[in-house]
């Protein structure tokens, strides 16, 4: 449990301290090239369904007020610029959404796992 812990820390003070935006890219290029379409649509409906009642400019959420972090996903371009973020908590640490609360499933958290490792693509 404690190594658990220290390794989540670790994961967001680096992601903190390191302040970048951009898309997580693990895969090589020609391995991006091969993988199938992403359906931007379908990934922008689920940030749009789990994420924006919190991180949006007016929460709907009776808990939060203010966009956790100060991040919001209500466009494509705001869920581009915190791609490598969404990634890192909504798809490795499944922290995201907060307890679960909007019950984002397995497979929601692949497709966003894909779209990111693709690059984040608008369309």
């Amino acid at each position: 449990m404690k190594r658990n812990l220290l390794g989540y820390l670790l994961l967001i003070g680096i992601l903190t301290a390191c302040g970048d935006s951009s898309p997580v890219v693990e895969d090589s290029k020609s391995e991006q090239m091969a993988s199938p379409q992403i359906d931007v649509a379908a990934v922008v409906d689920i940030i749009r369904t789990r994420c924006s009642s919190c991180h949006s400019a007016n929460p709907s959420d009776e808990v939060f007020k203010v966009a956790p972090g100060g991040v919001l996903l209500e466009n494509i371009d705001q869920m581009q610029n915190s791609a490598a973020r969404i990634f890192a908590r909504a798809v490795i640490a499944k922290n995201m959404p907060f307890m679960n609360k909007t019950q984002m499933t397995e497979q929601e958290r692949a497709l966003v796992g894909q779209w990111t490792k693709a690059g984040a693509p608008a369309n």
